[in-house]
C-alpha cells in the first residue's frame, strides 16, 4: 500500500507540474519514465550549453518540396549541431521581407524536417508557432504534438524527411515573419538522444535559429542562436519571393 501511496503521489506531481505546459499524456508519461515529475514551460534540465557541435556532421537529404510553393531552407543540407537545452523550443524565425518591402499575407502550406528520436516507440514532436512580438519575445500562438512521424533512426541512421500540412498547426497565415519551432528533450551532446528533438547546423549563409520558451501560447521570451534548425516552410505570397531563399520550386504548369 505504501508504495502505491508513493506512486499515485508522484504521478500527481507530474499532471500538476506539466498542467501548464500543455504536454500531451505520452509526454508526460516519458518524463515520468525518466524521473522528472514536476516541469514547468521553460525549465531546462541540466546545465548545458545551448548546443552541442557534432565531430562528424551528417548529411541531412534535401527531399521533395511540394509543387507550387517556395521552400524556405536555412540549413546547409547538415546536421551539424544538436540542441542540448531540455525542454526549450528550438526553430528558425522565417522572415520574407526583404529591403523592408512587405509581402503581405503568407500562407504556411506545410513544413519538413527530420524526426529526431531515440529507441522509443513514440513518433510525435510537439511544434510551437509564434508571430513577433518585440526585440526579446513572441507571442505563441500555440503548441501542438504532431504524431504518426517517420523517426529518422538512433543516430541518424536512416533519414527521412517529414512533411506536415499547415493545417496542423494553430496557425497558417502571417505577415512578413513567423517562428516556427520544435520542443526539445534532449540533454546530451553526442548521438543518441535522450529522446526527441530536430537537428541544427551551423553551416550556410543563413543563420536564423532561436531558442524559446515553451509556453503554450501567449508571450513569451526568445533569444536569437548562431544555428539553423533544419526545418524547411513551404509558403506562397501574394507577392514576390524573396531572394534570400536557399530552395525553389515551381510547378512549371503555372
Amino acid at each position: 500500500m505504501r508504495n502505491k501511496v508513493v506512486l499515485l503521489g508522484a504521478a500527481a506531481l507530474l499532471v500538476a507540474g506539466l498542467a501548464t505546459a500543455q504536454l500531451p499524456a505520452e509526454k508526460q508519461a516519458e518524463l515520468q519514465a525518466a524521473g522528472i515529475t514536476s516541469w514547468t514551460p521553460g525549465q531546462t534540465k541540466g546545465s548545458a550549453p545551448v548546443f552541442a557541435t557534432l565531430d562528424n556532421p551528417l548529411a541531412a537529404p534535401a527531399g521533395t518540396p511540394p509543387a507550387d510553393t517556395a521552400t524556405m531552407q536555412y540549413d546547409d543540407g547538415m546536421i551539424s549541431v544538436l540542441p542540448t537545452l531540455f525542454g526549450q523550443i528550438y526553430g528558425n524565425r522565417f522572415s520574407l521581407g526583404v529591403g523592408g518591402v512587405s509581402l503581405d499575407t503568407i500562407t504556411l502550406n506545410s513544413f519538413s524536417f527530420f524526426f529526431l528520436e531515440d529507441d522509443l516507440a513514440d513518433t510525435g514532436l510537439t511544434f510551437q508557432i509564434s508571430n513577433p512580438l518585440n526585440a526579446t519575445s513572441i507571442s505563441a500562438l500555440g503548441s501542438t504534438n504532431i504524431t504518426g512521424l517517420a523517426n529518422s533512426g538512433q543516430s541518424f541512421s536512416a533519414p527521412v524527411l517529414n512533411t506536415v500540412p499547415g493545417t496542423a498547426i494553430a496557425a497558417q497565415n502571417f505577415n512578413d515573419t513567423f517562428f516556427l519551432g520544435a520542443w526539445c528533450l534532449n540533454a546530451n551532446t553526442a548521438f543518441p538522444v535522450d529522446n526527441e528533438m530536430l537537428g541544427l547546423t551551423n553551416g550556410g549563409s543563413q543563420t536564423r535559429g532561436y531558442t524559446a520558451d515553451s509556453a503554450g501560447s501567449g508571450p513569451t521570451p526568445f533569444a536569437a542562436q548562431p544555428f539553423s534548425a533544419v526545418l524547411r516552410a513551404n509558403v506562397t505570397s501574394p507577392n514576390a519571393v524573396p531572394v534570400e531563399l536557399m530552395n525553389f520550386d515551381v510547378d512549371s504548369d503555372r
